[in-house]
């Protein structure tokens, strides 16, 4: 499919490159707004639309396609190592897709000049190459949505200035923008995702995420070697409007994570104090601590995911709690494994001290389920000899 692709796309750049004028072809940005189906559509789209109705052309060039099918794909993605490729479709078929989806999509028609059409085609003919037809997909800064920019920036006649930044903002901050709905969605990426994520970024950066884009290019100008200007943005218009655009409902007060945790905290506090010979309760908090740590350990030491190292979160959500674990299921290790508990409850003694110093930005959903781990790890090191 993926070759079928290309050779489509093939046909259409030489086609173009090879007329005499290109002063009827029309470039377009397409943004598809955010929507709230799946996990990735919170963030909206970008593709790019080549239109010349004097050749019946009208094509979408999208580079957010991946190859879902490749072996070991999860693993591979989790590790950041997935490699995303360029593919091009009709937009008739690109629009149903997303009216099928019911997304909203606008269309920004961009100022390029007809001398330098030809470059453009010629700089996505290049893309298309099979040495360069993939690349490895980086969410924050080379993705679906910057791709496009790059070829705007390089094509657009002139300098292309953005509008003054108002406000210096951070990675997690836009991305909690996307994720104010989903507190869970947003209690999962503030666990993966590290200080990194928390310095400070140009306005340039912030056009990774596709509704940024447009709304910065709406401001934007080209300025010539001549010293003229002229906006970078033709038209706009919206081409296909969906009834909503994403779940605005909040979440029920109950399920948000700060709430449920709160509650799993009361419950091994009741559990510590009154009825600690029940083991498997323990066992299960750590176990489940301890898998989650492997996973941070996993992006913080193996990943080349942006922003995932370093992740202060790995104090207190660390592979070693499977040593609590096990702790809980063979005593007669217990000394040994109540050394452990004296080492982790120090530890997460520090990590809750430190809070308000620690140089990255955490949920403060994480605060329950420290105090648990930090309740019975102090309650463990206590409790000897165990209760039988």
């Amino acid at each position: 499919m993926k070759r079928f692709l290309f050779f489509g796309l093939f046909l259409l750049l030489s086609s173009l490159i090879q007329s005499q004028t290109n002063n009827d072809l029309q470039v377009s940005l397409l943004t598809v707004m955010p929507r709230s189906k799946a996990v990735y559509t919170i963030y909206g789209h970008t593709a790019l639309r080549l239109y010349d109705p004097s050749r019946s052309i009208d094509t979408v060039l999208n580079w957010g396609t991946f190859d879902s099918d490749k072996p070991n794909f999860m693993y591979h993605f989790l590790l950041g190592k997935t490699d995303y490729f360029l593919s091009a479709a009709f937009t008739q078929y690109f629009m149903y897709a997303y009216e099928a989806d019911n997304s909203t999509i606008v269309e920004q028609v961009i100022n390029i000049p007809d001398s330098l059409k030809t470059s453009l085609l010629q700089m996505l003919e290049t893309n298309r190459r099979p040495e360069n037809m993939e690349y490895r997909y980086n969410i924050f800064f080379d993705n679906c949505t910057t791709r496009p920019r790059n070829i705007i920036e390089k094509v657009c006649g002139g300098t292309l200035i953005y509008p003054k930044q108002d406000e210096s903002v951070t990675i997690r901050k836009l991305v909690h923008d996307c994720t104010k709905y989903y507190p869970w969605m947003e209690f999962g990426i503030d666990l993966v995702i590290g200080n990194g994520a928390d310095s400070l970024i140009s306005l340039h950066t912030e056009t990774f995420l596709p509704e940024r884009l447009m709304n910065i290019l709406d401001q934007s100008f080209v300025k010539t070697s001549d010293g003229k200007e002229y906006p970078i943005v033709l038209s706009e218009k919206t081409i296909l409007q969906s009834e909503n655009d994403v779940n605005t409902q909040a979440a029920l007060f109950l399920t948000k994570p700060i709430v449920v945790n709160i509650f799993v905290f009361l419950i091994y506090l009741v559990l510590t104090v009154v009825a600690y010979r029940f083991r498997w309760p323990f066992a299960a908090l750590f176990l489940v601590a301890g898998l989650g740590g492997c996973i941070i350990a996993g992006l913080v030491f193996l990943s080349e995911h942006p922003c995932t190292s370093p992740n202060w979160n790995i104090v207190w959500l660390h592979p070693f709690h499977l040593i609590g674990f096990a702790g809980f299921l063979f005593k007669k290790f217990y000394p040994l494994f109540r050394w452990y508990h004296a080492v982790n409850f120090v530890l997460l003694s520090c990590f809750l001290l430190g809070w308000y110093w620690i140089p990255q930005e955490l949920n403060t959903a994480f605060l329950p389920i420290i105090g648990s781990l930090w309740l019975v790890s102090g309650r463990q090191y206590l409790n000897y000899p165990p209760t039988p």
